[in-house]
């Protein structure tokens, strides 16, 4: 963000606010069936989040919350037009994709990559390639 302001880079941040690491958890939970440090809690339970369009504020950015589906097209267009850096944060429900979505950093997966990511890869595209 920094560097946004000072380069006077029109980079728009647009920040999906999940609470914490939600693809790391779900990715932990399938390969261990737990996780550790991926949501941001409080020791009761309860989340909590930085607030990221004040951190935007903090470095002298534009920034906006984007509190429903509506709103998001013309707060993206408003920053567009600025010309300038902004920050576009948009809370999402941690949850929102259940405990496991399939899917994989390394998406397209490698060809030394030989398990079930690349026959999801291949059901995705169509080719059904077993190997």
């Amino acid at each position: 963000m920094a560097l946004s302001v000072t380069a006077g880079a029109p980079v728009i941040f647009v920040v999906q606010n999940n609470a914490g690491y939600m693809s790391i958890r779900g990715g932990r939970r399938k390969q261990t069936s737990r996780h550790i440090g991926t949501e941001f809690s409080h020791p009761d339970g309860s989340p909590y989040s930085p607030d990221f369009a004040a951190m935007g504020r903090a470095f002298g950015i534009e920034s906006y919350k984007v509190n429903d589906s509506d709103s998001l097209e013309p707060t993206l267009r408003k920053a567009v037009q600025s010309g300038a850096p902004a920050v576009i944060e948009v809370p999402t429900d941690r949850d929102a994709a259940g405990p496991w979505v399939p899917g994989w950093w390394d998406f397209p997966i490698p060809a030394y990559i030989k398990d079930e990511r690349q026959e999801e890869y291949d059901r995705i595209r169509g080719t059904e390639q077993h190997l």
